[in-house]
């Protein structure tokens, strides 16, 4: 038999419905960010999640039915058995491979795979340059990728580059590809199986995707996070060329997760804090392609879910410019107070209670800052109880005291 509640898994669709739609639910929803704490939860590793998600499957179950959450988000976990067959090299994850503590989380480190001269060659040719260049930069057993050529439109020219790829070190380049492959689909699937183990616990779990937004894409995975904003300086429309790019892939993106019947596409927001670009570079570089994002988002029927992370304190403003009702905002830093007067009526907010609080905190404290957060936010709607940052850690008796605070002063 299932799990049985009077708090259905049809209210608490209401519940969040209402809440995203800026009306009053029967109560604020109480939907924290789950990382690698629902192994915690039920005595599970990090290593062991990583290298298979159904580890957790029984982990969730308990935390579902001790904490009857208003909706589920899978926790974003790399895929450990694909990232040991590529020799992944830009992420550091727990276990042997890199001498790390099975219940340490993983790390992806900031790099840039080519120079400030480097935006030219990038741009005449992205696909290639990614394949052949960024590919085997970013895994160890992808080298022979180096040796391809990918842009040859020439009849006989077109056949001589399909010579390479008989090459022993080509060969074993695409045969890698092929297992870590299979054990990415492996990887899907289970992540999304848990989709079903939520929902079995009477607890919304609804399609969601993720996307970088175009300047965070070429910042965080090409030319490095704290190189773009000196690009800015000295290349400006090289930065803004290549964001162009970026954006026709986010795009393209976003059409295909319509067509998958994705319901929720989460955007984290890592470059667009008010410490690295100025007003002005932000709403030249970043804003148009985010606001474009958003709204192909909406046009499609589906919702976006923005996390602006870092302090986004002088962004308000200019955050309005989207269609009202059908925005998340979450934050990381700023106010929640702050947002809900500044965006209230535009969007819904996802309130950032301290994930630090919820490790190191007092239980008193963290009942008193709820009763707050909720009287400063709840009021007319559109408020979702939430935490700043995903829970990798937490102290059970605080997270108790935070959830039994929120539900208790969180009544309309």
């Amino acid at each position: 038999m299932g799990y049985t509640t009077e708090n259905t898994i049809e209210k608490r669709r209401a519940r969040m419905a209402a809440a995203l739609a800026l009306r009053e639910p029967d109560r604020v929803p109480f939907s924290p960010r789950f990382g690698k704490s629902i192994g915690q939860f039920g005595g599970v590793s990090n290593y062991e999640a990583m290298a298979d998600i159904r580890n957790i499957y029984g982990s969730l179950r308990k935390l579902l039915s001790k904490y009857e959450l208003d909706e589920f988000g899978a926790p974003a976990l790399y895929p450990l058995n694909a990232m040991e067959i590529l020799g992944t090299t830009h992420v550091k994850w727990p276990g042997a491979s890199h001498g790390l503590d099975l219940n340490s989380s993983f790390q992806v480190l900031d790099r840039s795979y080519f120079d400030e001269d480097g935006y030219d060659e990038f741009l005449r040719d992205p696909s290639a340059f990614i394949f052949t260049k960024v590919f085997p930069d970013r895994h160890e057993n992808l080298q022979g990728l180096r040796k391809l050529s990918l842009n040859n439109a020439m009849e006989f020219g077109h056949f001589a580059s399909i010579g390479a790829f008989s090459e022993p070190d080509v060969v074993d380049a695409l045969l890698t590809l092929i297992s870590a492959g299979k054990e990415v689909r492996k990887w899907q699937q289970r992540t999304a199986g848990m989709a079903a183990v939520a929902e079995e616990m009477q607890c919304p779990a609804p399609r969601f995707a993720g996307h970088a937004m175009a300047y965070d894409m070429l910042a965080d995975n090409l030319r490095g996070y704290v190189n773009v904003p000196m690009d800015l300086y000295s290349v400006p429309d090289k930065v803004l060329a290549a964001t162009e790019y970026m954006h026709h892939l986010c795009k393209t993106a976003i059409a295909g997760y319509a067509a998958m019947g994705v319901e929720f596409v989460s955007i984290p927001l890592h470059g667009g804090t008010d410490e690295f670009l100025s007003d002005e570079q932000y709403k030249k570089h970043y804003w148009p392609f985010l606001r474009d994002m958003i709204e192909q988002i909406c046009d499609l029927g589906m919702t976006p879910s923005v996390f602006c992370e870092g302090r986004y304190d002088t962004r308000l403003e200019v955050l309005r410019e989207v269609p009202p009702g059908k925005v998340i905002y979450k934050f990381e830093k700023t106010e929640s107070a702050k947002a809900k007067k500044a965006l209230g009526d535009i969007a819904c907010i996802n309130g950032n209670f301290p994930t630090a609080d919820l490790i190191f905190g007092k239980k008193e404290k963290i009942i008193e800052d709820t009763k707050r957060m909720l009287d400063e936010c709840a009021p007319g709607g559109g408020f979702i109880m939430s935490c700043s940052i995903g829970l990798d850690n937490y102290d059970e008796a605080l997270f108790e005291a935070w959830y039994e605070a929120s539900l208790k002063y969180g009544q309309y």
